[in-house]
């Protein structure tokens, strides 16, 4: 069947929404690795203002989840019509090509930093060895090796979600075959809403690290499946769609800006914060599906620089901590005023992006575009 030039482009939406999480990410890090909390800049911003661009970047990581949910599903919906009719040598080779040839370069390059014993990239050996950091992060479970050890340094710390969503990548072909209609994918959001806050806070009780467990996050993704299933299924109002956004954001709003009260309130320990954030991506992601389907997404100027983190945001997420490790190290080492602390903020933000950009642009999608040539010969755009 052949495509509107709408489903044929990135959508402008997501990519802006991606953006804003691998921000949120990198403003987190900045933040642990620069002690922001204890310089001026608290004291300067408000504090509701100062939690939002600095202690938001796991909420910027559930984001990434439900995202990834959605257009997986929304990719197998186009290419084969139906979940049911996913061609899994397909789907893995392409996976495969977009994921694993940087995944395997950033190893290789921590391997060489912690064997050459480089400060803040060297594995404590009373946690764990190379070898199982390694074989970890190549199996998927790199969250569940930091449960049992704690963290490792920031740069295999960040794998824990990478290590969730190539799981996903894994089974849910597999779950697709089984399923032979979309409506039945309804029991299992269902059971994730059950699963997921009980796995949040039941699991490995008394463990700081227990909600990086690969359930903690079913219902993340599964609100993005279903979301994409949905926007590919019925045509909704244009009256609905705003009364979704509107209380998508709402829902985005009080998860980001109102964290003491989230707490305060009981619901981090029913575990229904991620629920309540995932569902509210999932009501603005089926607003910005119809605007892109029907060709009215706008690409305003002022976000074209969030669209295109949101572009690179694999390759800045795998690569920002070296930035970051590296910035914190010289700010430390030289012991530089205050002064220079927003200019160093701000500079490792813009270097975090150019690094993410030129290795999209020279390694990962010349190497993708090499290996899906060796067996998909007709050239398909992939999230």
């Amino acid at each position: 069947m052949k495509q509107t030039q709408s489903s044929q482009k990135r959508n402008i939406g997501i990519d802006v929404f991606r953006g804003l999480s691998i921000l949120a990410v990198i403003l987190l890090h900045l933040n642990i690795h620069f002690g922001l909390s204890n310089t001026f800049i608290k004291e300067l911003l408000p504090k509701k203002l100062f939690s939002v661009l600095f202690w938001s970047g796991f909420y910027g990581v559930v984001v990434f989840f439900t995202l990834s949910g959605f257009l997986i599903t929304s990719s197998i919906i186009k290419k084969w019509g139906s979940l049911s009719k996913v061609n899994l040598k397909r789907f893995y080779w392409v996976r495969f090509s977009r994921i694993i040839p940087l995944l395997l370069l950033l190893l290789i390059v921590l391997s060489g930093l912690h064997l050459g014993n480089i400060s803040g990239f060297v594995i404590n050996s009373e946690q764990t060895s190379l070898g199982r950091a390694i074989f970890s992060a190549l199996t998927f479970h790199t969250n569940w090796l930091e449960i049992q050890v704690g963290y490792l340094p920031a740069n295999w710390d960040i794998l824990w979600s990478i290590s969730i969503e190539e799981t996903f990548y894994l089974f849910f072909p597999f779950v697709c075959l089984l399923v032979k209609k979309e409506w039945q994918f309804v029991p299992i959001l269902i059971f994730s809403l059950f699963v997921s806050p009980w796995a949040r806070t039941h699991l490995f009780v008394g463990n700081e690290l227990a909600d990086k467990n690969h359930l903690a996050f079913f219902d993340s993704i599964a609100f993005g499946c279903m979301t994409a299933i949905v926007a590919s299924k019925l045509t909704l109002k244009k009256g609905l769609l705003s009364t979704f956004l509107i209380v998508g954001w709402a829902m985005l709003i009080l998860i980001f800006a109102y964290k003491g009260f989230v707490y305060k309130s009981g619901i981090v320990e029913l575990g229904l914060n991620i629920t309540i954030l995932s569902t509210g991506v999932s009501l603005i992601l089926l607003w910005m599906n119809a605007r892109h389907r029907t060709g009215k997404e706008r690409n305003f100027f002022f976000l074209r620089g969030l669209r295109k983190m949101g572009v690179y945001s694999y390759e800045i997420y795998l690569t920002h901590m070296f930035v970051i490790i590296l910035g914190a190290q010289l700010f430390k080492k030289y012991e530089l005023s205050s002064n220079w602390l927003i200019p160093f903020l701000l500079l490792s933000i813009v270097i975090s992006y150019l690094l993410g950009k030129i290795i999209f642009v020279h390694f990962s999608e010349p190497v993708n575009h090499w290996l899906r040539r060796k067996f998909v010969v007709k050239k398909e755009i992939e999230p």
